[in-house]
């Protein structure tokens, strides 16, 4: 299923998708800011979410030379991110079959399914149903990853190394990590580059 593709040019459209905890929102900043230290116009926009832990969180980047409007229509996203298995097939009409969809395995069922009764869906269907909405898939482990970095709350990093891997973001793994080194506190650094080196190492083994 690797194929990532050409990288986005005269624009990118990203989905961001996973759940209030996730850090979905930096991601999104991180994103857009070196996007924006890369000379791009940028818009970023949260479509929907909820602040509280297990909520989903929806956001879109669009990056540029002049992108008037952080949204844009199903079936135009170019790289849709997902932190969470679910939310994958939630945000999965933004897909076309160029997309490239990178999910995470590591599922974050919502607090409502065990009081509703629903059963959350199977890896292996959701993996399936992407794949019939593109052919670009990467499917990786993040949460693995990101406890061997030393700290299972950097998946969204590990996220972003395995994105800046692909060549289909148009900005470059140093400045990602330049921004990634302005965003975060000191003690916070080290363990989040390590994170966003092992995904990026990871896409040679997918």
């Amino acid at each position: 299923m690797k194929n990532p593709g050409d990288t986005c040019m005269s624009e990118c459209n990203i989905v961001l998708a996973g759940v209030g905890g996730q850090g979905v929102l930096l991601l999104s900043e991180i994103l857009g800011r070196a996007a924006l230290e890369s000379g791009y116009d940028v818009r970023v926009a949260e479509i929907h979410g909820m602040a509280q832990r297990g909520g989903s969180v929806t956001c879109t980047v669009r990056i540029g030379e002049r992108v008037y409007s952080p949204t844009f229509s199903e079936g135009e996203a170019d790289i849709i991110i997902a932190l969470e298995p679910a939310e994958a097939i939630r945000n999965i009409t933004f897909a076309n079959p160029e997309t490239l969809i990178i999910m995470n395995t590591a599922a974050v069922p919502p607090p409502g399914i065990y009081l509703s009764n629903q059963k959350y869906p199977d890896l292996k269907d959701i993996i399936v149903a992407l794949g019939e909405a593109s052919k670009n898939i990467l499917v990786i482990d993040a949460l693995s990853l990101a406890e061997r970095a030393g700290n299972p709350a950097t998946q969204n990093i590990v996220m972003l190394g395995l994105l800046s891997a692909t060549g289909r973001f148009p900005v470059g793994a140093d400045t990602l990590r330049m921004v990634l080194a302005e965003s975060l506190r000191t003690e916070m650094l080290e363990t989040n580059i390590r994170a966003f080196n092992l995904g990026f190492e990871s896409f040679n083994a997918i």
